[in-house]
């Protein structure tokens, strides 16, 4: 009976999916004895998830595998081609689309890790529905922000709150105050607005917060400081776990951070940990270094990759 055994080192293709900042790495070991493949990944920092899942696509030939990640656990298929020419893997973030995170290959497989996340994405496997997404700092805790893709609690008195807010005229595009079957072709009107409230206009309703990024205008004007200062200064992983998708390093007075959303930078932040200025106070979310302590702990003020401004608790 053949056996064949054969090594493939993964290199990162998208920044966001390594716990504490560093470039992602790793290796896959893939064995085959008879017709089965074993595959054995060694991936080192891969970050925890709070929804969606990590999937690995092995290609020996012409076959394509399709694995859930276990951690380091060993994967499994039958009737598999050989692997004496090489395989090549990619590992993928699954939260609807896939999103490739590493690539690697090893032998005459190709450079292209395309074919792989097109055989995964043509794959008919029913995946979970993504769960409601939830802001930077958030509900529930003032004191833990919770990472996007965290639902928020289904409370009675939450529901009515959002409920509250619902402004009917801020969204209507169809005029209610004229007849369904009368004075059709008239010119519409557009109703009376009660006194200190704005006319509706075409231009579209801002908002301060938002959670997915524009066109990161702000952070790519500082992209290059941005650079030196991470090449500068040594990292820091003391705010990693308690603020997710994130990388730290720290300077002279304070730790400086990028929260990143999808592998994008999402937002910029400065984090102080003993007397900071009472504006800095009042703007930044008090963040635990542990989760056995309420008193050590940074001021973090969050901002906005794409405007520049800073994003407050009352404003999430």
């Amino acid at each position: 009976m053949a056996y064949e055994k054969r090594l493939c080192i993964l290199k990162q293709m998208k920044k966001g999916f390594s716990a504490d900042g560093a470039p992602l790495t790793g290796a896959v070991y893939a064995e085959r004895l008879g017709e089965t493949l074993s595959v054995t990944p060694r991936i080192a920092g891969l970050s925890p998830l709070s929804d969606g899942k990590y999937m690995l696509v092995v290609q020996a030939k012409d076959r394509y595998f399709c694995f859930d990640l276990k951690g380091n656990e060993t994967l499994k298929a039958e009737s598999s081609p050989s692997i004496a020419d090489g395989f090549s893997v990619l590992l993928c973030f699954v939260r609807g689309e896939a999103e490739p995170v590493a690539f690697g290959k090893c032998g005459v497989c190709g450079d292209d890790p395309l074919p792989l996340l097109n055989a995964l994405s043509e794959r008919k496997r029913p995946l979970p529905a993504p769960m409601p997404p939830n802001q930077i700092p958030g509900a529930p805790s003032p004191q833990v922000p919770l990472a996007p893709g965290v639902p928020l609690p289904e409370e009675d008195g939450f529901r009515d709150a959002a409920a509250a807010g619902y402004d009917d005229e801020a969204i209507a595009s169809t005029n209610f105050y004229r007849s369904s079957d009368e004075n059709e072709g008239a010119p519409v009107e557009d109703p009376p607005q009660a006194d200190g409230q704005c006319a509706q206009t075409d231009e579209p309703s801002v908002h301060p917060f938002r959670l997915s990024g524009g066109g990161l205008t702000y952070y790519n004007k500082i992209a290059e400081k941005l650079k030196q200062a991470f090449e500068q200064y040594p990292r820091d992983n003391t705010l990693s776990a308690a603020i997710p998708c994130s990388e730290w390093v720290k300077t002279e007075n304070a730790l400086l951070g990028v929260v990143y959303a999808e592998g994008l930078p999402r937002f910029l932040c400065v984090a102080i940990k003993e007397n900071p200025p009472e504006e800095a106070k009042k703007a930044s979310l008090f963040v635990p270094c542990g989760p056995y302590s309420e008193e050590d702990g940074y001021y973090v003020v969050f901002q906005d990759a794409d405007t520049g401004e800073y994003v407050t608790v009352s404003q999430s």
